[in-house]
């Protein structure tokens, strides 16, 4: 049996599906949405799997301590691992930047359809649609950017409700239905409809400092990055900065930058400076998120502040 160990968002699900498409006798699973880290779940599949493939997950010291032969697809800041029985493969290596891991992925297995471009969908929202190849393909398959918009939002809501099972499923479901079926998936549907209430309350409570759009909350969805994309994407913020206090027992706090601000904030110098500090820090150029226990909340926040030369909150 082949493994796939894949990230709960859109792009990690179409990469995972993508997968699926591209290796026989696979399964797939991911990690607790919200939570970096591979659990006792995983590394159980990981001991019946003869070969495993970890995509669009930015966790390299976990992926090191997999004995098995490992292909990992990313496209996130990270170090290359150097052992035999790991393929590494990420653009950043060679100083390029991927749009998603969905590309990577179709790269990687020369396999192209409608999930290579969701994928970039998912994690650029409408900058995707600048993309010669995304728009490409969207039309090969006659979907609209506004379907291909809604129809990222769907593939992720399983996520956001912290459904890990409605996430692994996913994957199956995204591999085996055509795009314009899947814009009519009642359950997923639902999904939006109850996130988008949750999304309204967040955001009738950001405050303004200066640059920075502020959000704080207490909040079982996964919607702080949803929420720092609107802030930046939509409503024009510099900087937003994200955290819910209390993400089923732990804190999730989330920055994003305006894109073209990336180069200004140096956020992969931030994302190396809490990855010092033993936190469970990642992103990329423009994005960083951070998941600790609670009590290290305040240590997050003097790093990101120190980093910043500024007070936030």
């Amino acid at each position: 049996m082949n493994l796939i160990i894949h990230h709960w968002d859109t792009d990690g699900i179409c990469s995972a599906s993508l997968i699926l498409e591209a290796v026989d006798n696979s399964e797939n699973i991911t990690l607790p949405p919200g939570i970096f880290k591979f659990d006792e779940r995983i590394w159980n599949a990981v001991k019946e799997a003869e070969r495993v493939y970890v995509v669009d997950v930015n966790l390299p010291s976990e992926v090191e301590r997999i004995e098995k032969p490992v292909v990992f697809l990313d496209h996130h800041i990270q170090s290359k691992i150097e052992k035999k029985n790991v393929v590494h493969v990420n653009p950043i290596f060679e100083g390029k930047q991927a749009p998603s891991a969905s590309y990577v992925v179709s790269s990687f297995f020369s396999h192209w359809n409608w999930k290579s471009a969701l994928g970039a969908v998912g994690d650029l929202g409408r900058r995707a649609f600048k993309l010669g190849w995304v728009l490409r393909i969207l039309k090969k398959y006659e979907l609209s950017e506004e379907e291909a918009s809604r129809l990222a939002e769907l593939i992720n809501s399983p996520s956001l409700l912290f459904d890990r099972r409605g996430v692994e499923e996913a994957v199956e479901k995204v591999a085996k239905n055509d795009p314009k079926h899947l814009l009519e998936d009642e359950a997923w549907n639902r999904n939006v409809e109850k996130i988008e209430r949750e999304i309204i309350r967040v955001l009738k409570r950001v405050r303004e400092n200066g640059k920075f759009s502020l959000a704080k909350f207490s909040s079982d969805c996964n919607i702080a990055s949803i929420i720092a994309r609107k802030l930046v994407w939509d409503l024009n913020s510099e900087v937003a900065v994200v955290v819910n206090e209390n993400y089923y027992g732990f804190s999730q706090f989330y920055v994003r930058v305006k894109e073209d601000r990336a180069e200004h904030y140096k956020i992969e110098e931030l994302i190396k400076k809490l990855k010092s500090k033993n936190l469970n820090a990642g992103g990329k150029k423009d994005v960083l998120g951070v998941i600790c226990e609670r009590e290290k909340l305040g240590e997050v926040v003097k790093i990101i502040e120190k980093h910043f030369g500024e007070s936030i909150w």
